[in-house]
This record gives structure tokens, sequence and C-alpha cells, in this order.
């Protein structure tokens, strides 16, 4: 007895080790073997049209261009690439290194920033250009200004 419709669409949206579970299930349920499931999908994903594919006519008529064209980004709006500060840095407690070392780079600090990446407050120095890590996601930022 073949597989209905609805089972085959269900296996066909599967992939991997989900279409191999549900085909055991499909097995077992409808008494059927393995490499039939295989054989009727196989049929089933050959003879079915997805209604996204574009027809073959449609296929035929477009014609690839040998080059790209050129792009004006005078009206492109910069993106940000300065440090978000933060107001009022003294409600962070921003110890990240207990060593001495650490303490001597952490009194230089007057100056709270937000990590682009984690949004973890970091305390930095006035110093610029600056490079910053996080300690929280290790992302690192250069900032100019």
């Amino acid at each position: 007895m073949p597989l209905s419709h609805d089972v085959l669409s269900r296996l066909a949206s599967l992939s991997g080790y989900d279409q191999m579970l549900e085909m055991d299930t499909i097995s077992r349920n409808h008494g059927v073997s393995l490499a039939q499931i295989e054989t009727e999908l196989a049929s089933f994903n050959a003879g079915a049209q997805p209604e996204s594919t574009p027809s073959t006519s449609e296929m035929d008529t477009f014609v690839p261009g040998a080059y790209k064209e050129d792009v004006d980004l005078s009206s492109a709006q910069p993106i940000n690439t300065g440090p978000q500060f933060i107001d009022n840095p003294d409600q962070f407690r921003m110890r990240y290194n207990p060593s001495h070392e650490g303490l001597a780079h952490q009194a230089q600090v007057n100056q709270a920033i937000i990590c682009p990446a984690c949004s973890s407050p970091l305390g930095i120095p006035e110093i610029r250009p600056i490079k910053v890590t996080c300690p929280q996601c290790m992302h690192e930022a250069v900032f100019q200004s």
C-alpha cells in the first residue's frame, strides 16, 4: 500500500536525523519497509515541483550580465564607529585584573564605554587610538575618538 501524499510531503520537508527518525516511525506504524519508503520518497521528490521554483522557460530568458554596475555610495549614511560612552561610570564595578599591573592600568581609567558586541561596561583611559578587548566576550575593537 503506497504512502499518502501528506506523509510523503512531511518526510520531504525533513532532512538528516529528523527524517530518519520519521521514516522509522512510519515504517513501524504503516508496516512498510525502509527501502520502500525511500523509493516512494525519491519518486515523490522527483515528481513534486515546489511553487517557488521558476519554470524552465523563465530560467531560459534570464541572461546574466558580464559586469557589475558601479554603486553610488555618496548618499550612504556612515556607521557610527565611535564608542558609546556611559554617563555615570561610578555605578559600575570595572575591576578586571586583580594583579599589580592590572591595578595600575585600572588607576588610569577615567571613562567608561559599552562593549559594541555584548553591551558590558568597559573602563578605559582617555588615550586614543585605543584597542579594547572586552573581558566578557573577548571582542576586540579599536576606537579613534
